[in-house]
């Protein structure tokens, strides 16, 4: 906050004008831009690092591993999109499990742009990655089942 201050101190010194009030609004100003600045740079920082701290890198592996396979077991990225979930760190909302089996993800998929026209799925994968990333398990591959959905 030291040097914020001195900062705003130093631009309000030189901004002087013929007119008081036009010093007391300008250092006004330039204090509270200031503190609006340094406290959003604050926020913007502890959010930045609260998202990286909460997801591994074993499930960002486990995520593009499991997005991966899905794309190659229904016709590749030509002919299939999986959710906008799976594209987000880590799986996001796409995760359904962390357990010591794995990783499980659960996603719904069809072909490419169906989610931005606002289409339905067409095909649901759920896989499972192990924590190391070695080994997976496609526990499901088809049609949408509407018994699971959300």
């Amino acid at each position: 906050m030291l040097q914020i201050r001195s900062t705003c101190e130093e631009a309000c010194h030189h901004t002087r004008s013929i007119n008081p009030e036009w010093d007391v609004l300008t250092r006004i100003f330039m204090r509270s831009f200031m503190i609006m600045a340094s406290s959003l740079s604050i926020i913007l920082a502890s959010s930045i690092s609260t998202s990286a701290q909460t997801i591994s890198e074993s499930q960002m592996r486990a995520a593009n591993l499991a997005r991966m396979q899905a794309e190659l077991m229904n016709g590749g990225g030509s002919q299939y999109s999986p959710a906008d979930c799976m594209h987000q760190g880590g799986g996001a909302t796409c995760m359904i499990s962390n357990t010591t089996d794995g990783f499980r993800f659960r996603f719904l998929g069809g072909a490419p742009g169906w989610a931005a026209r606002h289409d339905l799925a067409t095909i649901e994968t759920v896989v499972l990655v192990s924590q190391d990333g070695k080994l997976f398990k496609v526990e499901y591959n088809g049609p949408v089942r509407i018994s699971v959905l959300p």
